[in-house]
């Protein structure tokens, strides 16, 4: 009796530091974060590149690569490689021709340095010339909303 109340013990203790220790990542777990790509060139057929901007839970700066791929008549599908002085990481698109929105996430193992295990998503918004946030000479902006997680 005694051996089987110790293993008990044991087995609720463990199972105690394991629910605990092992927090599920959610929504409300993740820091609030936008990311704003300004496109300003088109290098060839379906390739652009810009600048970004981080705030949130990435501060940082730098430069993109988009790749547009057509999605039927009325979408597409972007997958970007943002390239900042820490690290990079790659972001996808699906966005609407229609309503100039769109959905995006980031996937850990696509970036490389202190952005390596960066995972993230939210929304977009697609805005184009003459819309006043768009800057004179650029193509477009993409200002992407959402959370993102950074892990160790």
């Amino acid at each position: 009796m005694k051996e089987k109340l110790k293993l008990m013990m044991l087995l609720f203790g463990v199972s105690t530091i394991i629910l605990i220790g092992c927090k599920k990542h959610d929504k409300e777990d993740g820091i609030a974060t936008t990311i704003t790509g300004t496109n300003l060139a088109v290098l060839k057929q379906g390739i652009i590149t810009g600048t970004f901007t981080a705030t949130g839970g990435i501060n940082t700066s730098g430069t993109h690569i988009m790749v547009v791929q057509p999605v039927g008549s009325d979408s597409i599908h972007c997958t970007w490689t943002m390239t900042a002085p820490e690290g990079n990481f790659t972001m996808i698109q699906d966005c609407s021709l229609i309503n100039m929105t769109g959905s995006w996430h980031i996937n850990s193992g696509t970036g490389t340095g202190r952005y390596a295990g960066l995972r993230g998503n939210g929304s977009l918004t697609m805005n184009f010339p003459p819309n006043p946030i768009v800057p004179p000479g650029a193509l477009g902006v993409e200002i992407n909303t959402g959370v993102v997680w950074l892990n160790p």
